[in-house]
């Protein structure tokens, strides 16, 4: 009996659901190593890498706000037409224009990753998508990244290799815990990995997905602004540093501003402690 011959439509189908029976396969093993670590190690490696997230947002914030505070300290001497005067004639009218744009309340540049939507590029189990490979095409990554990535959706996949990269050096755990708190939502159909979280509670689990979720945003959010903060932030101090070495701007400052002259001192100093 010779056999029955399949159509192309039900031939591709058979092989797509192979495919992600294969995928996750891999992901499973990927996610429960013959050494799996107990729900109370991955709970450390969790709170350690919450607690990095908090540290180098509020490190952003504190940059921030220094540039804030020399912003209005020299809105405020700016504003006295005498003062304005003194600045041209030794030379020191003009400031950085990054520094001027806050000063007049423009907001600074942003540099916010462009990334894609979940519903608008669904990919099949196994495939990772360009973006991915192209933050990768400079970097290394640990055996079985790539069984773990692509278990997710797009949108996913780019925001776990970022944060991946930006953690450095990079961590198969790490990986897995991004994976495993992924919500049900990101995850590509018919693919639910096992993870060291299981035997937590679902309530539990939830909390722990939004709070990473709102953690990973923010410190993306602060890794796109550091970097031009930064340089924002050199520019402004060494301006201000210029101010406050002319012995004529001291003087000036020190008779018509004295309730705020130690704050004005104060600004000045080592751009990144």
């Amino acid at each position: 009996m010779r056999p029955k011959r399949l159509s192309r439509e039900a031939a591709h189908k058979i092989l797509l659901n192979n495919g992600r029976r294969h995928a996750g396969a891999l992901a499973s093993d990927q996610l429960r190593p013959k050494m799996r670590r107990s729900t109370p190690e991955f709970l450390r490696i969790y709170d350690a890498e919450c607690s990095r997230k908090r540290a180098f947002i509020a490190e952003v914030e504190e940059l921030e706000q220094r540039l804030d505070r020399i912003a209005v300290a020299v809105r405020l001497i700016a504003g006295d037409g005498q003062f304005r005067d003194l600045l041209a004639s030794e030379g020191l009218a003009t400031m950085p224009n990054t520094l001027a744009r806050r000063i007049s309340g423009s907001p600074p540049a942003q540099t916010s990753s462009q990334l894609i939507s979940a519903d608008a590029n669904p990919i099949s189990a196994g495939e990772i998508c360009p973006e991915v490979l192209s933050l990768l095409r400079d970097c290394s990554g640990p055996a079985g990244l790539f069984a773990l990535v692509r278990v997710v959706l797009p949108v996913r996949q780019i925001e776990i290799v970022r944060l991946m990269i930006a953690r450095g050096p990079v961590s198969v755990n790490y990986v897995k815990m991004l994976v495993a708190l992924t919500p049900p939502s990101l995850l590509v159909k018919d693919i639910h990995p096992q993870h060291e979280l299981a035997s937590l509670s679902e309530d539990r689990r939830g909390e722990m997905e939004c709070e990473l979720a709102n953690l990973s945003g923010a410190f993306l959010n602060a890794l796109d602004r550091r970097g031009p903060a930064s340089l924002e932030l050199v520019a402004a101090c060494r301006y201000f540093d210029r101010l406050m070495d002319n012995s004529r701007v001291v003087r000036y400052l020190a008779r018509n501003f004295p309730g705020r002259f130690e704050e004005l001192h104060n600004l000045t100093g080592p751009v990144f402690k």
